[in-house]
């Protein structure tokens, strides 16, 4: 009887495109899938923490700075901008965004 179940089971699975497991593997991969968003938590921390440290910076550099590192982008900077812009324009060219999988 036992494995007239485990065949029905198995047949089912497949209906659905499904495959059993181990029971065992049930806490691996809750523990995987933690560590998974515990990474992406931190990673998004960072990202945020580097894009203000990268605006604070923007922020200390002068204008001629500002030109200097806009110059090495694809940016578009027209003569008489000023600060606020340059470091705005800078902050987009150069801040770091996180992909979503």
């Amino acid at each position: 009887m036992q494995r007239f179940k485990n065949w029905l089971i198995t047949v089912l699975l497949k209906k659905d495109k499904l495959v059993a497991v181990p029971q065992s593997w049930q806490t691996d991969y809750v523990k995987l899938a933690g560590d998974k968003v515990k990474k992406n938590g931190t990673i998004a921390m960072l990202v945020t923490e580097y894009n203000n440290l990268l605006k604070d910076y923007f922020n200390k550099c002068t204008i001629k700075e500002l030109h200097a590192e806009l110059a090495e982008s694809d940016a578009k900077v027209k003569a008489g901008m000023s600060k606020e812009e340059l470091v705005e324009i800078a902050y987009n060219e150069f801040r770091m965004t996180v992909e979503r999988d």
